[in-house]
């Protein structure tokens, strides 16, 4: 057993001595607490990896602590322990958070397997919770990339770019995933494990994101009573994303254009400049080009930030997400709102397929969303029938003016001095089809690839600690924190055998 801390709450010394005896012999550290007030600050001063509490200690109940202990950390291990047969005190501290109990008098031998089970429980919580959030990006990254032709060349221009420090501009309409494309391209880079830094330039007045972007020094104004830091330099390293970037005022549009020649600027305020690196990762809904030929954005800025330019084709150009992407927000919103898991009938998927979504991904996590907490289906496809009716299936919106066939455009300022060249982008596959003609058994099929990733790893979890717990498998399921039945399907389903 590696070495541990251990907090032992008790007031008899004698058992406070056997114990510590104990577990020193097992190259543990440990310190002894005589009531609820010494444990609780003994907590508080250095987190244990395992507590042994006393029921009855001289100020209270120890399962008094169990609560504040739990608000600070879920997973460490808590062991009560009593000389007394106090049953509903047992119960309370069970339903308080407890991890196991042990009944004064017992073998050393005992308390050293109590404690070998609940820490190698709370390890495996740990590492299934680390699992959850590894796998969530993971998820959205295929998401993103789902099926389609077009999402492929928006994913393969990634990919160039990932490993680069080159300024990408992320244009679309907007509800396409512009920031999960910026995620993106942070989480594949060399910058990956530095800041990730996001700023909504439409959000803020223009005085308050210079502030935001910069920072100022204690007097700069009314009101700056201390330095304060801007984003640029809280994404030192690291990456910086200016979401709406066109919502920018021309003032700070020069400030910015000074950042990206120099890699340095002034706080409000300051005397001294301050020098930054970092990756800069921008995105609009609007026409960049227009916005210049009408005065109301930075040519020399328009073509810093466009040195490669990533277009994310809208929703209704790439219907064969429209599945993927269904499924996956049935699963998330189900499991969030703590529903049975729903499914999408034929018709409303088939209606689903034929919407022309002016809102993108977005318009469609949102359907899906009241679906699940409303549980009406009906209202929902009656609802999309009348769009159908009023002509909201064709209508195709004109915030985003820049054609539908551009996925992906490049331009080089030091080589040219007119606007990027376009290339046209390969057409949806099924697109301008028999929309009836749809294969719905597609749909397992587009789930399976969803959950590829996550089985694996499921499976490589269950095993680990199926073994951890010799195969017992009524405590790998209170491990996994998944009933009986579901951990003998899963077992039978991913083939695990005791051999």
């Amino acid at each position: 057993m590696t070495e541990q801390y251990v907090l032992v709450v008790d007031d008899d010394p004698a058992f406070s001595q056997f114990t510590r005896n104990l577990l020193t012999d097992k190259e543990m550290r440990v310190v002894v607490a005589a009531s609820k007030a010494e444990g609780l600050k003994a907590f508080e001063r250095e987190r244990p990896s395992c507590v042994i509490l006393d029921i009855f200690l001289p100020d209270g109940s120890g399962v008094d602590l169990i609560k504040p202990m739990r608000a600070a950390s879920l997973t460490i291990p808590i062991i009560m322990v009593s000389g007394q047969s106090e049953v509903d005190e047992v119960v309370r501290a069970m339903k308080e958070g407890a991890s196991d109990y042990v009944k004064k008098p017992f073998q050393g031998e005992e308390l050293l397997l109590k404690m070998q089970m609940v820490l190698d429980a709370s390890h495996a919580k740990v590492e299934l919770n680390e699992l959850r959030i590894k796998a969530r990006p993971e998820e959205e990254y295929n998401l993103l990339f789902g099926m389609s032709d077009l999402m492929s060349k928006v994913q393969a221009v990634l990919d160039q770019v990932a490993g680069t420090d080159i300024t990408v501009l992320i244009t679309g309409e907007s509800g396409t995933g512009k920031d999960l494309v910026a995620k993106a391209i942070y989480k594949a880079s060399d910058r990956a494990n530095d800041p990730f830094i996001k700023v909504n330039c439409a959000a803020l007045p223009r005085e308050l994101l210079e502030s935001e972007l910069f920072g100022f020094e204690k007097g700069a104004f009314t009101g700056a009573h201390r330095r304060k830091y801007g984003r640029f330099e809280l994404a030192q390293n690291g990456t910086i994303f200016l979401d709406e970037i066109s919502e920018m005022h021309m003032d700070l549009q020069s400030k910015l254009l000074h950042v990206l020649q120099e890699k340095q600027f002034f706080r409000i305020g300051g005397e001294r400049e301050v020098k930054v690196n970092c990756r800069i990762l921008c995105a609009t809904n609007k026409n960049l080009e227009r916005m210049v030929e009408e005065g109301k954005f930075r040519r020399d800025l328009f073509y810093r930030v466009n040195v490669v330019n990533i277009l994310v084709p809208p929703l209704r150009e790439r219907k064969d997400d429209v599945p993927l992407l269904a499924d996956y927000f049935l699963r998330r919103y189900t499991q969030m709102y703590n529903r049975d898991p729903m499914k999408l009938s034929p018709k409303l998927l088939e209606l689903f397929l034929n919407y022309s979504w002016p809102g993108n991904v977005r318009e469609l996590e949102n359907n899906v969303k009241r679906f699940i907490i409303l549980g009406n289906e009906s209202q929902l496809i009656t609802e999309m029938q009348r769009k159908r009716e009023t002509g909201q299936y064709s209508a195709v919106p004109d915030d985003f003016p820049s054609p539908a066939a551009e996925v992906v455009t490049t331009s080089s300022p030091r080589n040219t001095g007119r606007a990027p060249t376009k290339e046209p982008a390969p057409v949806a596959a099924g697109k301008g089809g028999d929309p009836n003609a749809w294969n719905l058994s597609v749909k397992a099929t587009l789930k399976e690839v969803s959950k590829i990733a996550q089985r694996n790893a499921e499976k490589g979890l269950i095993e680990k600690v199926l073994l951890q717990t010799r195969w017992n498998r009524r405590k790998a399921a209170q491990i996994l924190d998944i009933s009986y039945k579901a951990l003998l399907y899963k077992i039978k389903d991913c083939g695990l055998t005791m051999d």
